[in-house]
């Protein structure tokens, strides 16, 4: 499923995307949150034993098999990008956080690779951000500068709010008093010199606050009256319905004690999948809020009126991003992928919202646009590419270089389209990602692989 969703978001030929899964053991009913019976369901195909797991230097629980100079992953990534060529992108999926964001760290600057749980879903959700203030603002480009303005409060500390703490902090340069990000224990918080605090790992504790909380941060509407976010962000995974009809009119309060200039929509994001763990529905986040709030949500919620207007929640999912993301990452030649590039994505899909977005109040934009958004996410990974000296090869003449309409141009030019009349090749109308059509020889007669031309996608 992913992989067709490069196809059709980002215009990669289907022929050249590969999904790989790592088998490294699996656990019993103890080993998951949910107690599912999994390794010895009669219809599992996997390895049936025991993951071997360590101690990592932060004190977690990490899977041995991906570690040390005989590690699985370096073997993988090392094998991919010998029978593929160093610009073989690599797309981590699906990895405990646990081994998530040290694997991410480990191979970011040696390989073109991301993990899209962390970066790609940190894009989407700032996205969003982004996206509720073009709606306020829709005359305004440089949205990154107007959410260093606001307060941000994440509920949840996994990968998906760790990374977008992360990308507002580190990339959009938000500074750390507007941050908050909780845990079980509440608002982490870690001591100046970090030698004691709520933080559960390194990840919690780099976006820590300095020092205790005076008040009980365990108690989510007496957070919101504490720290004043102007947007919120759920991302528990167990926890529906936790933004209760308390915090949602003490958010509105916020703006409510505001000078009047100062005032803006609160923005609530209840990102949890599926549905039935949704931190609010969009339904009770409009009539708790009087229609004050703007909503997003992980999983689709249909449109509905409230006090005559239409209201259309837009769902905030990666498939925004890192289709585009890959396809300018490779079409380009990258180097490497820093997290620079996943902030000027967030930024695109936010500025691709059109007046109809806006009128609905969909903080990204109608998925009927998805490659026209995703075009406009690769175009920005191509420049900041370029900015930054890491593109390989340039797609349009140097004095061109930051045209964002030229690099645009030139990307949808190259881009897979399908061909109703030969089902076994790409249409020779367009490009495949990476070269001519014509140059792609026959299946049956072609055992090579184009070694520039590859994507895999690790789980």
């Amino acid at each position: 499923g992913k992989l067709d969703l490069y196809t059709v978001c980002g215009g990669f030929d289907p022929r050249k995307t590969i999904p790989v899964l790592i088998d490294a053991g699996c656990s019993g009913p103890e080993g998951n949150s949910a107690g599912l019976t999994i390794r010895d369901h009669p219809l599992y195909t996997g390895m049936k034993q025991d993951r071997v797991k360590e101690k990592s230097s932060a004190n977690t629980d990490v899977n041995s098999a991906y570690y040390g100079e005989d590690s699985f992953i370096k073997e993988f990534m090392s094998a991919a990008t010998e029978l593929f060529g160093k610009g073989c992108l690599l797309q981590f999926e699906d990895f405990n956080s646990n081994d998530a964001f040290p694997l991410l760290a480990e191979y970011r600057d040696k390989y073109l690779c991301y993990n899209d749980d962390i970066q790609g879903t940190a894009a989407v959700t700032v996205a969003a951000m982004l996206g509720g203030i073009k709606i306020q603002k829709p005359d305004v480009t440089d949205l990154i500068s107007e959410v260093r303005k606001l307060t941000i409060l994440f509920h949840g500390a996994g990968s998906a709010n760790l990374g977008a703490s992360s990308l507002l902090l580190n990339e959009g340069n938000v500074p750390r008093s507007q941050v908050f990000i909780t845990n079980s224990r509440g608002i982490i918080w870690r001591s100046e010199d970090g030698t004691s605090g709520t933080f559960r790992n390194d990840e919690q504790k780099a976006v820590a606050q300095i020092g205790k909380p005076s008040y009980d941060s365990t108690d989510l509407v007496t957070v919101v009256k504490k720290v004043k976010p102007d947007i919120i962000v759920g991302a528990v995974g167990r926890l529906p319905g936790c933004f209760t009809k308390g915090v949602i009119e003490a958010m509105c309060k916020v703006q409510e004690d505001k000078p009047e200039g100062e005032r803006m929509r609160p923005l609530v994001f209840a990102l949890s999948n599926p549905k039935t763990q949704a931190e609010i529905t969009a339904k009770d986040c409009y009539e708790f809020s009087k229609g004050k709030a703007i909503f997003g949500s992980g999983t689709r919620f249909d449109a509905m009126e409230y006090d005559g207007v239409l209201r259309d929640p837009g769902q905030v999912n990666n498939f925004f991003i890192f289709p585009g993301m890959s396809y300018g990452a490779m079409k380009c030649e990258a180097s490497t992928i820093p997290d620079k590039f996943f902030m000027m994505a967030a930024n695109a899909v936010a500025n691709t919202l059109d007046e109809v977005d806006i009128k609905t109040e969909s903080v990204v934009p109608n998925v009927s646009r998805i490659r026209e958004v995703n075009a406009a996410v690769a175009t920005a990974v191509v420049i900041a590419a370029n900015e930054e000296k890491l593109a390989g090869k340039q797609l349009v003449a140097e004095a061109d270089a930051l045209d964002f309409d030229k690099v645009k141009a030139a990307l949808e030019a190259s881009m897979w389209t399908p061909s109703a009349g030969a089902p076994d090749r790409p249409s020779r109308r367009a490009s495949a990602d990476f070269g001519a059509c014509e140059s792609i020889p026959e299946r049956e007669h072609s055992p090579e692989v184009d070694e520039k031309t590859k994507t895999c996608t690790m789980q």
